[in-house]
């Protein structure tokens, strides 16, 4: 089906971005809209991480503050997997290995590309590239991590996965792409093969 853009204008440039733009778009019976406004909210795609050991079916969970969440909420501490934004020149799997180490202090393993989805594609264009993932040593203690000069401050722990859903169903996990993480973990171990094999590295 067809669409056309007939203008753009960028109304924001900071941390994120706005766009404004006029289009037009086919209709399902084949005819075109009127001319309509409509805007783009973007700051660039995400690489999310859950890490799992399958050895102890636990999973690697961590809290940070979030000031988006604290507005609406008032407790802006959100449990979460690890993620991070792509920087120029950066592939997923580059993303993943440095996230994992920046937030938890643990090395990637091994990961598998899970899903690649928009985060709210009726105002945004960002995506996510999510990871199932196994680490080097899973009986590695963690703590707190983050990037002092990006304000960060994380609490990484390992966390049984029958408490992780559990957390889930009590609608104690507010962060979509943990909430989704989980699920297709979830779903994987629940199938007829059972196992979680990420495949290596390319």
């Amino acid at each position: 089906m067809r669409a056309e853009i007939k203008k753009t204008q960028l109304e924001f440039d900071g941390f994120a971005k706005v766009e404004s733009a006029v289009v037009r778009f086919e209709r399902f019976d084949g005819t075109m809209t009127e001319e309509i406004t409509r805007h783009r909210y973007f700051r660039g795609d995400a690489v999310a991480v859950l890490v799992f050991d399958p050895s102890t079916n636990r999973v690697v969970l961590q809290r940070q503050f979030r000031y988006a969440a604290h507005v609406r909420t008032g407790d802006g501490w959100l449990t979460e997997c690890v993620a991070g934004m792509m920087g120029e020149g950066e592939t997923t799997l580059e993303v993943a290995r440095r996230e994992l180490l920046e937030e938890t202090g643990l090395k990637l393993k091994r990961a598998e590309l899970v899903a690649h989805y928009f985060i709210g594609p009726g105002g945004s264009s960002d995506t996510v590239h999510l990871y199932l993932a196994e680490v080097e040593d899973p009986t590695q203690l963690l703590g707190v991590h983050g990037l002092i000069e990006e304000g960060e401050e994380i609490q990484a722990a390992w966390v049984p996965l029958s408490d992780a859903m559990q957390l889930v169903d009590e609608g104690k996990i507010q962060d979509a792409k943990t909430l989704i993480a989980l699920s297709l973990l979830d779903r994987r171990l629940r199938n007829k093969d059972t196992k979680f094999q990420p495949r290596r590295e390319e």
